[in-house]
């Protein structure tokens, strides 16, 4: 139970976590860009509220499933804008920028789950053998919203 007081007097606030519609446990994040700042600034976001103990689920679609292909996570091309293209490049060779295959390693340690969604990977033309080990399932949009419901944090980059 919550206190605040007011001019006219103290007033009562009851809060019971259990009878919430969101779950402030749970962070769902749908990744569309594959641009390699953007897919590592959402992974950070993911790692660190897994780290944190709460449930994380991470859905790859469009552009961003390429990233889980098998040998395409941690290249930085044409996806990236050019001008933080080398930026990049220089930070991850000298490990002030993590890759993003350490930063799917690291979320699955901490128990987050990774989705690559089923449209974006016939969109281009990959099959589920040329997904990495990290890749939990492969779901449509809808099983991933029901997968997301009740979350207290969506985002989408």
């Amino acid at each position: 139970m919550l206190v605040f007081h007011c001019l006219s007097g103290p007033i009562r606030l009851e809060l019971e976590r259990h009878n919430s519609a969101l779950n402030e446990e749970k962070v769902a994040v749908i990744i569309n860009s594959a641009s390699y700042d953007r897919v590592a600034y959402a992974l950070t976001i993911a790692v660190t509220s897994a780290a944190l103990g709460k449930e994380v689920h991470v859905l790859f679609t469009y552009g961003a499933v390429r990233r889980l292909v098998k040998g395409e996570t941690d290249r930085v091309e044409e996806e990236t804008d050019a001008w933080i293209r080398e930026n990049v490049k220089v930070g991850v060779v000298a490990g002030s920028i993590q890759k993003i295959s350490e930063m799917l390693r690291d979320l699955k340690k901490f128990g987050g789950k990774v989705y690559g969604c089923v449209s974006a990977m016939a969109f281009h033309d990959v099959t589920k053998d040329e997904l990495i080990e990290e890749v939990d399932m492969v779901t449509g949009i809808t099983a991933f919203l029901e997968i997301a419901k009740g979350a207290s944090m969506v985002l989408y980059v």
